[in-house]
């Protein structure tokens, strides 16, 4: 039963704490390389659990929610000792609330002297700072400046969430990048989702931190996560919170089945990729050759044929060496968003093109480019355009034909 109003100065009088934890797996090490510490409290009268929200709601002020936070960062760490010495490689997860971070606190060395009397070492430690209203940002910067000399890590919580302070990424400077359960849930069904993920990812990948996906529910959602960089997880679906690290039913099974469907399905992806490519690649070699021959004024004509037989071309264009559109934009009329018309709309004959990635491959020396998949401002479909360069005999000079192509179906 829940303690619906607890004594909260009780609580932390009594250090009425108990520390739980939940594993960060690495699917490609197939291994447990971390755990966070989740407190939870119980009233020292009664002994009811008072689960985290409750537990911190009650806090009225600074004062007692920096006790209280003191109270859960000692037992975690007093928790985790046991676990370190059996395990050296294992590294414990803190939440720090930030804005228990001011100009009285960030001298404590609080965390420091922690770890250190329970002979913990400080760089098996992450420090998660949590997304919260920080009003003293210089101290926040101090801290995070003490703590990483000290050898510990910083990750930053909640990212994606709600309002999170996305400009505490380059303020900071994290290790580690948690993001929050509302990006990671249905990440396989919801493309904007997932290219939020990719691009938190591509980031990490060029400022040297690691990404980890927090409340993974779904082996879809952990694949998903897993093709797209993602490598460190949390979640239910891996382990619940619990008291120890003892042996998880079911966690390395899980492991070991996703790596397997990981590696399966990437090399039929991969199979899939260069099939469907090599397919690609013949189709607009093939228009390129009839094109060749079919005067400019009849253009509009071939390319709606090809439209016509080819069902997934969602639309075909003709560029000139400079980036102008020398064609309309002919569209499979199936395939436009009748509802979004004033954001999606065919380019036009005559539109600038010279900016677009493909045309400056295409006018860097290569013979043909593909883009990586997005939504197209002609369709509102998630599609990847093909430019392609080829010889006009009849204009006895070079023109570019672009190719936009469904890519509807899983990401």
């Amino acid at each position: 039963m829940l303690n619906s109003a607890p004594d909260i100065q009780a609580v932390i009088k009594n250090k009425s704490i108990i520390t739980h934890f939940q594993p960060q797996v690495s699917l490609k090490r197939k291994a447990v390389i971390g755990l966070e510490a989740l407190s939870r409290g119980f009233d020292p009268e009664t002994g009811n659990v008072i689960p985290p929200a409750s537990l911190f709601g009650q806090t009225r002020d600074s004062a007692s929610r920096l006790s209280l936070d003191r109270v859960c960062r000692t037992k975690a760490v007093e928790a985790f000792s046991t676990l370190h010495r059996k395990d050296k490689s294992l590294m414990l997860s803190m939440n720090i609330d930030a804005a228990c971070i001011n100009e009285e606190t960030r001298g404590s060395s609080h965390i420091l002297k922690l770890v250190k009397q329970n002979g913990v070492s400080p760089s098996n430690v992450i420090i998660e700072i949590i997304e919260s209203c920080c009003e003293d940002v210089d101290a926040l910067l101090e801290f995070v400046r003490f703590y990483r000399k000290k050898n510990f890590l910083i990750a930053l919580d909640d990212v994606g969430a709600g309002f999170s302070n996305l400009d505490r990424i380059p303020l900071l400077k994290p290790d580690v990048l948690k993001l929050d359960r509302s990006l990671v849930s249905g990440v396989n069904e919801h493309f904007h989702k997932l290219e939020v993920v990719r691009s938190f990812v591509q980031m990490s990948n060029r400022i040297g931190c690691l990404v980890l996906a927090e409340g993974v529910e779904t082996s879809d959602e952990a694949m998903c996560l897993l093709d797209n960089g993602v490598d460190l997880f949390q979640g239910f679906y891996f382990a619940r919170p619990a008291p120890g690290l003892d042996a998880v039913p079911g966690m390395a099974e899980k492991v070991d089945v996703l790596g397997e469907m990981h590696r399966e399905s990437r090399t039929l992806h991969i199979a899939e990729e260069r099939r469907r490519f090599s397919s690609y690649d013949l189709l607009l070699l093939t228009m390129c050759q009839s094109l060749a021959d079919v005067p400019l004024r009849g253009m509009n004509q071939a390319l709606t044929r090809y439209i016509d037989t080819y069902p997934n071309l969602e639309c075909l264009y003709l560029l000139d060496m400079r980036g102008r559109q020398v064609s309309d934009t002919m569209c499979n009329p199936s395939r436009l968003k009748k509802s979004k018309r004033f954001l999606y709309e065919p380019a036009r004959r005559g539109a600038d093109h010279s900016l677009k990635e493909y045309f400056l491959s295409i006018q860097a020396g290569l013979d043909k480019y593909t883009t990586q998949p997005y939504i197209s401002l002609a369709s509102g479909n998630l599609c990847i355009t093909i430019a392609y360069s080829f010889y006009h005999k009849g204009g006895g000079r070079h023109y570019i034909l672009c190719a936009d192509m469904s890519r509807e179906g899983p990401f």
